[in-house]
């Protein structure tokens, strides 16, 4: 927050003060702390900063009589710590920051005391280069700005140069925790008196924000002796300028003159809500809104001029945004918008599939695009004698009654939103003739070690099956294990699944296995290489029959190099960039024994 500022003498006739009304007294002098028995002040920091800098914050409160009192420090919104102090007459309470505050960002403090008291805040920043601090006086709470004053200074520079003679300012505002919504501060700055741009700062309620000027307001980067207008837009607080100088490193805060009421300020909108925001058509929807600063309210979709704050209805036939606008009495506005969503009607329940064709006594089984609760079915045909429909969960069985005929179920979804229908048709027919659906051996090859093949089939209209070389009976749709003994050789099997259908008709499917004698192991060479930066090494596979039954895994590759594998065995490596590292590729052979695997490591140095 405070980063490059060295920490000049800290004695109280050196502390700037800022944030003071135009008809104060110590606006003119500038060496006298405000007095009270309520004071604020900050920006404070305590905690690591960038770069390793390590911020501490201690608050000094003096007194010319005894006093006793606590130190609020807020950060973020909310009150971080208390800390409780005690001083004699023309005595000062040296408090640190609590360690609740550590990395919390910039605070703000707040001194109350049971008699006048005076008080400033000390932020050191330790660095590797020293240590740098930067001093503010905390002012009286009648001295924070309302929305509509404005701060003015000037002498502030914009550069991003470490040149000497230049500085770096930054920008920003102490919210009071009392504010009513955050604190939007309004950045000008100024050049001669031209305009340069503005920028604005928020801070919430309880919260110290700030910026850089050459951020707020990019014209202003590398610029000097630029002038400044603080407008306090939203909220109450008190805004400050530091001028972090690069010869010195010294942190200072440019004095600020006030002026109250300078300008008129937009209302605010403390809330504004409705119920519901969801839901049918036609939806009401109850709005309720409160408003700061606003003569009137106006809502789109609602008629006629309303109160800065009430409540109201409106009905809603579509999704839409209801915007609030505020209006204040200079004609300013606010506006806030409440999205109202309307629902979709009740979605059909439209099954998947929605037809079918089969054979009496055969099932149809497919899912709905949500679970079924809350929809019911009726067969307004129902041709197949005792057929049925059934829903479990998002999922639905039609089973086909003993009769051919046409079957259409009507399905009902009585959702939030109204009643939604689909159908569901089936045509039950006399079955035609016998169909092989699918035949594979899982693998796809076997192995003289296991002497075993796995064969699966499905079929329809089916009356029965046989497997050539299989002399047990085997269901129309199911799969069997056949086992050959180890003198049995041969390098493939063959096997003719054979389906018979109604009327003598059949249909007939073939698989042929590949039996592996063994498992075999590639071999790498060179296993492991030592290479340079952007090295090519050539990597023979060798040791099996099958090339092509080979593929490769990259394991770690932190070079940034790449592999070329070629199914024949010859490949290369290519080793990238990176030293210190090793690259390791995997070299993985299967066939219907299994998987054998040989690695390829590459240190790069």
């Amino acid at each position: 927050m405070m980063k490059g500022i060295r920490l000049t003498a800290m004695s109280l006739a050196a502390v700037l003060f800022l944030s003071l009304p135009a008809d104060s007294p110590l606006r003119a002098e500038g060496t006298f702390a405000a007095q009270g028995t309520d004071l604020w002040g900050g920006p404070g920091a305590k905690g690591t900063g960038v770069a390793g800098s390590l911020f501490d914050t201690i608050v000094h409160v003096t007194s010319s009589s005894a006093a006793t009192g606590t130190i609020e420090f807020w950060a973020g919104g909310s009150l971080a710590a208390i800390s409780a102090f005690s001083i004699p007459a023309l005595g000062v309470a040296n408090v640190p920051t609590p360690d609740a505050l550590s990395g919390m960002g910039a605070f703000l403090f707040r001194v109350r005391s049971d008699t006048s008291v005076s008080a400033w805040s000390e932020t050191f920043n330790d660095t590797a280069s020293g240590r740098f601090g930067v001093s503010f006086a905390a002012v009286a709470a009648s001295d924070l700005l309302n929305a509509g004053d404005e701060a003015n200074g000037g002498g502030a520079d914009a550069s991003t140069s470490t040149a000497q003679g230049r500085a770096r300012t930054n920008v920003g505002v102490l919210c009071n925790p009392g504010s009513v919504g955050a604190c939007q501060l309004e950045v000008a700055s100024f050049d001669d008196g031209a305009l340069l741009g503005t920028g604005t700062i928020t801070a919430p309620a309880g919260s110290a924000a700030q910026a850089s000027l050459a951020t707020l307001v990019v014209a202003s980067a590398e610029r000097s002796g630029l002038g400044l207008r603080l407008r306090l837009v939203a909220g109450t607080g008190s805004p400050y300028v530091i001028r972090n100088d690069n010869l010195t490193s010294d942190g200072t805060a440019i004095p600020l003159s006030v002026l109250r009421g300078s300008f008129s300020t937009a209302p605010a909108i403390s809330f504004y809500t409705g119920s519901p925001v969801s839901g049918c058509g036609p939806l009401s929807v109850t709005l309720s809104w409160s408003t700061v600063g606003a003569v009137r309210v106006a809502i789109s979709g609602v008629s006629g001029d309303l109160p800065p704050a009430g409540i109201t209805t409106a009905t809603i036939l579509t999704t839409t945004d209801l915007v609030l606008t505020a209006f204040s009495a200079t004609g300013q506005t606010a506006t806030q918008p409440i999205r109202v969503t309307i629902l979709p009607p009740s979605a059909p329940p439209t099954p998947t599939p929605a037809s079918g064709a089969l054979q009496p006594g055969g099932t149809i089984t497919g899912v709905l695009p949500f679970q079924g609760t809350g929809v019911t079915t009726t067969f307004t045909r129902h041709e197949s004698t005792g057929s049925t429909f059934v829903i479990s969960g998002n999922t639905y069985k039609y089973t086909a009654g003993s009769t051919t005929g046409t079957d259409v179920v009507q399905l009902v979804n009585h959702g939030g939103c109204g009643a939604a229908t689909a159908t569901f048709t089936a045509t039950v027919s006399a079955p035609g003739p016998p169909q092989i659906i699918s035949f594979y051996a899982d693998p796809a090859s076997s192995c003289l070690t296991n002497n075993n093949i796995f064969l699966n089939w499905a079929t329809a209209n089916a009356t029965s099956v046989s497997i050539s070389n299989y002399p047990d009976a085997v269901p129309i749709t199911g799969s069997v294990v056949i086992s050959y003994p180890p003198s049995d050789t041969d390098p493939s099997k063959t096997f003719t699944l054979t389906a018979k259908g109604p009327g003598g008709k059949n249909a007939t499917a073939k698989v042929t296995v590949p039996v592996d004698p063994s498992l075999e192991y590639p071999a790498v060479s060179p296993a492991s290489v030592v290479v340079g930066p952007l090295d090519n090494v050539t990597v023979t596979v060798t040791g099996v029959v099958r090339t092509d039954f080979m593929y490769y895994n990259v394991v770690q590759m932190p070079s940034g190099g790449y592999f070329l594998f070629r199914s024949d065995g010859n490949c290369t490596y290519h080793a990238g960039q990176q030293s210190g590292v090793v690259d390791v590729i995997w070299i993985t052979y299967y066939n219907g024994c299994g998987n054998s695997r040989a690695e390829f490591r590459a240190t790069v140095q």
